[in-house]
């Protein structure tokens, strides 16, 4: 999510050394020299044009005359078609390297996004308020209160506003922030007795201060001076007051969730205690097309409103309602419930609300608490006497409610779930299921669907947007995309597959490198009943007959098999008996070990890769698969699991045949990094970072390195340290160091930019140093975004794939980018189902200097070359393997990480986050383990 800023800040110093400007006319600028002057871009490429094919001969002399209705059809589209796009020249030196111009490659195809133009008309600047609240004169500091306090205090203070100064617009961020298009006429004024609606029989009376902030006058000039080209960053003050405008009516209307509007009408169950709810995604974003609002669909899961009883039956899948918990029903329970709001309902004409911290380790009749007499009672024997209630289910636990750190306990079966809240923890596999099947919904409705929430938005009626001198058009933007050619994919022995339409057939073609398999085994945990010896045996001389095809090397023997023969046999146990069994069959320590899981258990699969790929391991490859598949020995599915063996085994699949623009000219590195964080209502787990890199020619071949850093930080603390790993990696396997470098980091907000430009590439900067003084190659730097809200529509049906999406290789640079910097949209795969989602990519630094066309080309081609499948996918595979290595860390954090899921973990001050986890074992650091 793009970040934002209370003020603008002053232009951050630009890093290290100066933009190189290849392709610019500047000067190299290797060193340390002063700053570098930039050159203007040069101008745009000459616009392509399609090719119109002669008229057919009229049939008739009437026909050759057009009527009216004709030509006003053919006006009203030509008013359609989008200007050609303008390259827009920086007149000053740019943070981020401007854009090199706009890509001529491919095929030019009309593309309608979900942007709507937004104009925008104030005369003079917006106003920017600070708000301090406090309550019984006790300030809640600079971070304010909870969301949801601080929420419900902010719109009394709006109503307080609209009473004393009825005549202007106010407008609110519901946090800490005021903006109105007219000047209040104070500096710092407190607004006292702010009350809020009983709670439980008490008012709470709050007060605020409003203080201009500094400076008060958001220049909205700053927005004309980003579009012609004279400013050197985004002013994402001007655009965050803005947008707080364009969102306030509809905010007093619908649930916001971050920068999203939900109703709960039309809600479906998800089951397990969950509700989706539906709704749209709203930000104003500054493109080619000037102002713009991004409109897009969007769902969550809400927690039902309902008892907490019941809602401990359906979390837990249960028929009736226990007496009493098992020890697993109480974490899974305690984790379900933790951070849900509930109202009481045992005393009558009380409403009551708590927050949920967990669940008490014992139950309601053993909980014992001093009463207002000095005597010791039990939870039960308090009901009983002061309420007159006898519990139900005196034997289940309680909910630690309210402060953490204070003793305050309720019956389960006294609350009840508040409506509207979305859901604090990750909702589980079951509910993604129904979630996908609710939302997965074609272009072309989705493309009716958001005009729907456009008019339900209602823009066109709001008093608000017209105080902010603000319009939006009610139609898509329409814009150019152009359908990039894929790449041919080379097999052994010379051999040539085209693609179609993002995927191609590998039949009859051996892998490219097959690798050479000496010694391996097999563990089955599942039941022998059902999949017995002679069945898997059946099925791995299958496997053994399609190695051979796709041109592998393996003993003649079977490998050996080892069947889980007791409950209490643990995968730890069976994977080191599997090495030794393969040890004494083929003379030799094994490569890798299969495991056959009957059911898809995170458990099971966590101990295996703790086992086979951590230091707290063998060293040893493992490949998983579920028994459904045993018995049916399809060649399809041993195909494209010996696809990840072939390559987890030294190999390649395939590769790109032909050269990759500037990458393949000289030795280059390209690198993924990403940053995988836990759930915000996990307080002690870590961040994982991980970083991969490309160790051959075709970048096929990747090393990987991981390091726990703080809770939720972004930035990759050990950056340097991983990239001299990775560094020395590459110069053992390519004999040399590399000339030049390509980093695709994935995960990063637009707000997080400057800290990625600041801190990561100087951290590149040093690892280059470290390993050579006055070693610099030059670094590309490119931003992955998938978790954006643009889509893509086709306006042609002749431009679609087979699920009505945008094509594959389809890549977009004009009309929906940034108005200066390099970014473009592709969508580098093709669509199977709903809606497809293209990936951002957003070029901080560009000292290679590739042009718009080398690096649109160079990133398509690379989405070819993942190695799980014969199918391009959504992003650059550097990248996808970093996310794939940072969440198969997750399961070598150490034991004692994850506590937060207990009572005990709660406190007044922020929980340590334990960082504590296995590196890989040394063998996996140059394998392909991940895949």
């Amino acid at each position: 999510m793009p970040g934002r800023r209370n003020k603008q800040q002053d232009p951050e110093p630009v890093i290290g050394r100066p933009h190189r400007g290849r392709g610019q006319g500047g000067a190299r600028g290797r060193g340390r020299g002063g700053p570098a002057t930039t050159a203007p871009a040069p101008g745009p490429p000459p616009a392509t044009r399609a090719v119109v094919p002669p008229p057919a001969p009229a049939a008739a002399a009437s026909a050759a005359t057009p009527s009216v209705s004709s030509l006003a059809l053919e006006l009203e589209e030509k008013a359609r078609i989008p200007d050609e796009p303008r390259l827009v020249q920086p007149l000053v030196r740019t943070h981020f390297p401007p854009r090199p111009g706009f890509g001529t490659a491919g095929r030019p195809v009309k593309i309608h996004a979900n942007h709507f133009k937004v104009n925008f008309k104030l005369a003079g600047d917006v106003f920017h308020y600070d708000v301090m609240m406090a309550e019984g004169g006790r300030s809640f500091g600079n971070d304010g209160p909870p969301k949801t306090l601080a929420n419900k205090i902010m719109a009394a203070l709006m109503a307080e506003l609209k009473r004393q100064f009825p005549d202007v617009h106010v407008v609110s961020d519901a946090r800490k922030n005021i903006y109105a298009p007219r000047r209040l006429p104070f500096q710092n004024q407190e607004f006292g007795s702010l009350t809020l609606p009983e709670d439980g029989g008490r008012a709470r009376e709050f007060s605020a201060v409003v203080k201009e902030a500094d400076p008060v006058a958001i220049r909205m000039q700053q927005l004309d001076e980003l579009f012609a080209g004279r400013l050197n960053y985004t002013p994402y003050d001007a655009l965050q007051a803005l947008d707080v405008a364009l969102r306030h009516s509809a905010s007093q209307r619908f649930t916001v969730v971050g920068r999203n509007l939900f109703s709960g009408n039309g809600a479906k169950s998800l089951g397990e205690g969950a509700e989706l709810w539906f709704g749209y995604f709203q930000s104003l974003r500054a493109t080619q097309n000037r102002l713009v609002v991004n409109l897009d669909l969007a769902a969550t899961a809400f927690v039902e409103e309902m008892d907490v009883l019941d809602f401990l039956r359906q979390t837990l899948s249960l028929r009736d309602l226990p007496t009493s918990l098992a020890k697993y029903q109480h974490s899974a329970f305690s984790k379900a419930i933790r951070g849900v709001k509930v109202n009481i309902t045992h005393r009558p004409g009380v409403r009551r609300s708590y927050r949920v911290n967990g669940l008490t380790k014992i139950s309601a009749q053993d909980t014992y608490f001093e009463n207002d007499e000095g005597q010791r009672v039990s939870i039960v024997q308090y009901f009983q006497k002061t309420y007159n209630l006898r519990l139900r289910y005196p034997k289940l636990p309680c909910l630690h409610v309210g402060a953490p750190q204070k003793k305050n306990y309720l019956p389960m079966e006294v609350c009840h779930i508040m409506a509207g809240q979305k859901c604090p923890r990750k909702v589980t596999d079951n509910q993604v299921a129904n979630m996908i099947k609710f939302t997965c919904t074609p272009p072309d409705q989705r493309k009716r669907a958001i005009e729907q929430k456009f008019r339900e938005a209602g823009f066109s009626s709001d008093p608000t947007l017209r105080a902010f001198g603000l319009d939006v058009e009610p139609r898509m933007v329409e814009t150019t995309g152009r359908q990039l050619p894929p790449p041919t994919i080379e097999y052994s022995g010379g051999a040539r597959e085209s693609p179609r339409d993002g995927a191609w057939n590998m039949r009859g073609k051996r892998f490219n490198t097959p690798a050479q398999l000496k010694s391996w085994a097999v563990i089955s945990l599942a039941d022998a009943r059902y999949c017995n010896q002679a069945s898997i045996e059946k099925f791995f001389k299958a496997v053994m007959a399609q190695m051979g095809q796709l041109g592998m090397r393996c003993p003649p023997k079977l490998p050996p098999i080892l069947l889980k023969q007791r409950r209490e046999d643990s995968v730890r146990g069976m994977f080191q008996a599997a090495v030794k069994a393969a040890n004494q069959t083929f003379k030799t320590p094994p490569q890798i070990i299969w495991m056959i899981n009957p059911r898809m258990d995170a458990q099971a699969y966590g101990e295996l890769k703790l086992m086979s790929d951590s230091e707290a391991g063998m060293g040893v490859l493992s490949q998983c698969m579920l028994s459904k598949h045993i018995p049916k020995c399809n060649p399809q599915y041993i195909a494209n699991i010996l696809m990840k063996v072939n390559t987890k085994l030294g190999g390649k699949n395939g590769v790109i045949s032909g050269p990759l623009p500037r990458v393949s000219a000289s030795r280059t590195i390209i690198f993924g990094a990403d940053v995988t964080h836990p759930s915000p209502m996990d307080k002690t787990r870590p961040s994982i970072a991980a970083v991969t890199a490309s160790m051959d020619a075709n970048f096929i071949r990747h090393a990987s390195a991981i390091r726990a850093q703080g809770h939720r930080v972004e930035q990759i603390m050990n950056l340097k340290d991983m990239v001299v790993e990775l560094m020395k990696q590459f110069y053992r396997q390519a004999r040399g160091k590399p000339d030049r470098i390509v980093f695709y980091r994935d995960g990063v907000s637009e707000g997080q930019f400057h800290m990625v430009l600041n801190y990561e590439v100087t951290a590149i900067r040093e690892a280059c140093q470290a390993l050579e003084v006055g070693y610099l190659p030059p670094i590309t730097f490119v931003i992955v975004q998938k978790r954006h809200n643009t889509r893509l529509f086709p306006n042609n049906p002749k431009d679609t794939d087979r699920s009505g999406n945008v094509k594959a290789g389809t890549v977009v640079d004009t009309g929906i980018c940034h108005p200066i910097e390099n970014d473009f949209y592709l969508m580098s795969h093709a669509g199977l189902q709903g809606t497809s989602r293209p990936t951002h990519y957003h070029v901080l630094l560009n000292e290679i200097g590739f042009t718009a066309d080398e690096l649109q080309t160079l990133t398509y081609k690379l989405c070819y070359t993942f190695a799980r499948c014969t199918r391009s996918v959504s992003m650059v595979p550097s990248a996808y393997y970093s996310h794939l290595v940072a969440f198969r860390a997750r399961f070598f954090l150490a034991e004692g990480s994850d506590t937060a899921s207990t009572v005990s973990g709660f406190s007044e001050i922020a929980p340590e986050t334990d960082t504590r986890m296995y590196d890989l074992h040394q063998t996996m650091k140059s394998e392909m383990y991940f895949v």
